[in-house]
C-alpha cells in the first residue's frame, strides 16, 4: 500500500503533480498513484487551452514518486 494520499503534491522527473488517486481506487493499479499534473501535456505541447479538455490523469508506480514542495496559500 502507498504511502501517498490524495492531495499530496509530489515530485516526478522534475515535475510537481498533485495525487489524485491511490491503490484501491478505480482504474488505479496496484502500487500506483494517480497523478494530474495541472494540464495535459498535450495541450501544453500544442498551445492549446487547458480548460477545451477533460484534465488528463496519469498512473504511475508510487516508489517513482517523492515528496514535493509546500503549496504557497493565496486569496
Amino acid at each position: 500500500m502507498t504511502l501517498w494520499r490524495r492531495g499530496d503534491f509530489v515530485e516526478l522527473n522534475g515535475r510537481v503533480a498533485v495525487v489524485v488517486g491511490v491503490e484501491g481506487d478505480p482504474d488505479v493499479p496496484e502500487e500506483h498513484v494517480a497523478l494530474w499534473f495541472g494540464e495535459a501535456s498535450d495541450q501544453r505541447a500544442t498551445g492549446e487551452d487547458p480548460a477545451a479538455g477533460p484534465p488528463q490523469v496519469w498512473t504511475v508506480p508510487a516508489e517513482y514518486c517523492r515528496p514535493g514542495p509546500r503549496p504557497v496559500y493565496r486569496h
